[in-house]
């Protein structure tokens, strides 16, 4: 009789141990490294990274543009103007041209020499150390960016099943046929439809529900947030994401507006 008990324990302890993890899609509140930890480092850089990750961020955000060469980088503007020393359009750049620019000394001379992130490189190192939100920049620009998207996605072995349930990957975009290209790729993705400033006044049910049936969420300018806008998405099964957050007082803000995560620049 104590043997069937102490088995009956022992198997009871072991299913525990198996569904104990807690996706970070069930918190209350996820925190988004905006193009990493970007307030105090050069965005989509490795430094940035690894300073979100070391701040611990539920998540790293990613932004993707598209090589001469078809390889995906991450890069916020679809010109490295911006953000290297280089001039001129990803687009017409091949992957080796992208990672002689240098990333880091537009931000500060200290981080001279940071490179420009090839997508497979990023996955391959951080896997096991963050969860990713991908946002597809442009895809009408890029043809087969999505498909190439879940290529090295499923070649860094992200797409498993039990990883997504979990919350490894969050995939955003303004664009509704590049989410719903995912989808037909993997209907498991988590997909969260981002808005644009000028349409948020017509989101009634009826476009919401529509929005429901291929969206986990939204996400919104935080300026145009407000209490009911969060309350509409709630009532039809739609999770709300904000964009940007600089300090504690707007996080506190946005909390008290109920919306479920936050892409900050000081994670």
């Amino acid at each position: 009789m104590n043997r069937i008990i102490v088995v009956s324990l022992i198997s009871c302890i072991a299913l525990v141990g198996c569904n104990s993890k807690e996706s970070v899609l069930e918190k209350d509140y996820i925190n988004i490294a905006h193009r990493g930890a970007s307030g105090s480092t050069p965005e989509h850089t490795y430094a940035a990274y690894d300073k979100a990750i070391k701040q611990k961020a539920d998540y790293t955000e990613l932004d993707l543009q598209m090589t001469k060469d078809n390889k995906l980088v991450a890069m916020h503007d679809s010109k490295v103007d911006r953000t290297t020393n280089g001039t001129g359009m990803v687009k017409d750049k091949t992957l080796k041209d992208i990672k002689k620019l240098d990333s880091g000394s537009w931000f500060d001379k200290k981080y001279k020499g940071e490179k420009v992130p090839e997508l497979n490189d990023v996955l391959s190192k951080y896997k096991k150390k963050t969860n990713f939100y991908i946002e597809t920049k442009k895809p009408d620009m890029y043809p087969d960016m999505d498909e190439k998207l879940i290529k090295d996605l499923e070649d860094n072995t992200i797409l498993k099943e039990n990883d997504l349930d979990n919350g490894k990957l969050i995939i955003q975009s303004f664009s509704e046929t590049s989410l719903k290209n995912i989808h037909k790729l993997n209907e498991n993705i988590p997909l969260i439809q981002l808005v644009d400033d000028k349409v948020v006044k017509s989101l009634n049910d009826k476009e919401l529900k529509k929005l429901s049936k291929y969206s986990y969420g939204l996400g919104f300018n935080k300026e145009v947030v407000n209490k009911d806008l969060v309350k509409k998405c709630h009532e039809n099964g739609l999770k709300v994401h904000v964009f940007t957050l600089n300090n504690q007082d707007e996080v506190k803000e946005m909390k008290e507006l109920g919306v479920d995560g936050a892409f900050n620049n000081n994670p």
